[in-house]
């Protein structure tokens, strides 16, 4: 680092001083021989150093450092004196001098005391761009960011801690607790595990909850900060407001599918709502539905969207079991509890403890079993066959039914009070026949799923195919749409799915469907419509979606089978919601 010096004095030792120091380094130097003469000096120029005699001509050097330590606070000084004044010394360092140099001066003295000062101050405008780089970060971020002492004592704060949590100067030297005592009790723990954790540990926790009934989702980390010599100094907290992100996030998620689950439709979209606002709640949920709507799928997506989707998730078929076997399955038993138990087995209960555990077709289990999950329910304590010491469990109870559990209950078949203990909240899953507008996405959905299964390259379907699919009615629902794409895809060895390669029973009972004559509009029960339609009416939903399936989705054919603009038909497309998907369409291209 080239630096500027100012060498201050009046007798010969300039003569001797300026050469070893220039000659030494790469500094530039300048003298002054008197008091007003540095005094001007310095008001022209910037100086890194100056090396002053105590005693000048017009004053003294303690005269100069206090007018240096007024005005050019950058600027370092060394002091010379030429007999021992260990007093003047003293008062000059304590007034700010860096170093005193004694005459007779040695030429490595100086040289030593001049690089020694412009490497401290090199160091010192490192950090002072570090900290300044830092102090940008600090201001700058969203996130807010709170620095802890001993005790979590607040010592700095950034201004997102005062927009998000409230936190301001008030709150230095404060106890955290005290300043936010709706968050400091989740907190803590955070706080507590980056302890645990040590250096170079971040310690992460996602923390939901309703404020004015308002959901916050905010995302907190905890991390240790040390000296140099690696001891602990204190925590730095960071709080992220992730509700914005986590509502966006969720309205991207609906658009197309989430967690297994597939369908832009309506009932879909509500399905999704329904189930983020119980993932966080450890309430039992009763999900309903027709065979092949994807109950477990939903069951899943429960347990995935969780605080509990880092646990197990063990799915039961009750309706599977043999009634015999249906108790040791689910709570596990002890040898010799019964004949061929020759060995203790663990339950499913007990699998899926701190996760959750989905019974399939509940309404199928006995009476007996019944009673025995009702205590389950209650108290989370089973008992495994044989031995009745109770074990406490830790699990989230989904169930799931195609049957009416309100007719069993009439008919003595169910429990009443296990039958209201199971649906605090029921999800109904919709039969496909009721959002048959998802079918384009179910399709590209189960062909990307057995191109990857089968090692295939199928592209789609045939017109005539997808007008079959609307057609039908489903009564085995997404579950029978999958088994009949797969058996087409098997069936067929070109990339596109073509009438002939679906399943003998499905063609039998849907006849092979007559293309819409160019220029004329048809019904979703293929029949043509009118010309004459009232002025100012149009097709209908059923119509357009109609259309668009049997156009693949191509506006201007679509719009020219309906007998009208492309432009008309895209407003139409947007009012009835079915402009989303075209985005399904530009995913399968």
């Amino acid at each position: 680092m080239n630096a500027k010096i100012l060498v201050v004095d009046n007798d010969d030792l300039i003569q001797s001083l300026v050469p070893v120091v220039v000659s030494g380094s790469d500094h530039t130097t300048t003298v002054a021989t008197s008091l007003q003469m540095a005094l001007e000096v310095l008001q022209e120029h910037r100086f890194d150093l100056v090396i002053t005699v105590l005693y000048l001509p017009d004053g003294s050097g303690l005269q100069l450092l206090n007018e240096i330590q007024k005005k050019y606070a950058l600027t370092n000084i060394i002091v010379i004196t030429s007999f021992p004044d260990i007093e003047m010394v003293r008062t000059a360092l304590r007034e700010g001098a860096f170093d005193y140099l004694i005459k007779p001066i040695m030429p490595s003295e100086s040289i030593d005391a001049s690089d020694r000062i412009i490497e401290q101050k090199r160091r010192q405008e490192d950090r002072d761009v570090l900290d300044n780089r830092l102090e940008a970060i600090f201001r700058g971020v969203d996130d807010a960011i709170i620095v802890l002492k001993e005790g979590w004592r607040i010592v700095q704060v950034n201004a997102a801690a005062t927009r998000l949590l409230g936190l301001g100067p008030s709150s230095i030297n404060q106890l955290l607790k005290e300043e936010i005592t709706w968050l400091f009790p989740t907190v803590e723990l955070l706080l507590q595990q980056a302890q645990e954790e040590g250096e170079g540990e971040r310690a992460v926790r996602m923390i939901t909850m309703n404020e004015g009934g308002v959901e916050r989702i905010l995302n907190c980390t905890a991390s240790l900060f040390h000296d140099p010599t690696h001891n602990t100094q204190g925590t730095i907290l960071v709080v992220r407001d992730e509700s914005r992100l986590a509502v966006l996030e969720r309205e991207t998620k609906t658009r197309q599918g989430w967690h297994g689950l597939v369908g832009f439709s309506q009932p879909m979209q509500e399905i999704y709502e329904l189930i983020e606002r119980l993932a966080h709640v450890d309430t039992t949920v009763l999900i309903t539905g027709e065979t092949g709507t994807g109950k477990e799928l939903a069951a899943r997506a429960l347990h995935d969207a969780g605080s509990r989707r880092n646990g197990p998730f063990v799915a039961v078929n009750c309706a599977a079991l043999p009634a015999g076997l249906l108790e040791s399955e689910l709570f596990g038993h002890v040898r010799g509890a019964f004949t061929n138990a020759i060995r203790d087995k663990q339950g499913r209960f007990k699998m899926a403890d701190g996760g959750t555990i989905f019974l399939d077709e509940i309404g199928d289990i006995p009476m007996e079993t019944q009673v025995r999950l009702l205590r389950v329910l209650q108290e989370q304590v089973i008992e495994v066959v044989g031995d009745s010491r109770p074990i406490k469990v830790d699990v989230r109870v989904v169930t799931a039914t195609h049957r009416r559990l309100s007719e069993l209950v009439r008919d003595g078949q169910f429990r009443e009070d296990l039958f209201y203990r199971l649906k605090v909240v029921e999800i109904h899953m919709p039969p496909l026949r009721e959002h048959k507008i998802d079918l384009p996405i179910l399709v590209d959905h189960f062909l990307a799923k057995f191109n990857a299964r089968l090692k295939r390259a199928v592209k789609g379907v045939s017109e005539e195919v997808m007008m079959a699919l609307v057609e039908y009615n489903w009564p085995g629902n997404v579950r029978e749409l999958g088994h009949v794409l797969e058996h087409a895809m098997v069936m067929s060895p070109q990339s596109i799915l073509v009438w002939s390669n679906l399943p003998p029973d499905f063609r039998h009972i849907v006849p092979l469907p007559k293309k819409a004559q160019p220029q004329q509009a048809v019904s979703r029960g293929g029949r043509p419509l009118s010309s004459g339609q009232p002025a100012g009416t149009g097709p209908d939903r059923e119509t357009i979606l109609q259309c668009l399936v049997d156009s693949h989705w191509q506006l201007q054919v679509a719009a020219s089978r309906l007998k009208i603009s492309r432009s008309t038909l895209w407003r139409r497309m947007k009012a009835m919601e079915l402009h989303h998907l075209m985005k399904a369409e530009k995913n399968k291209t």
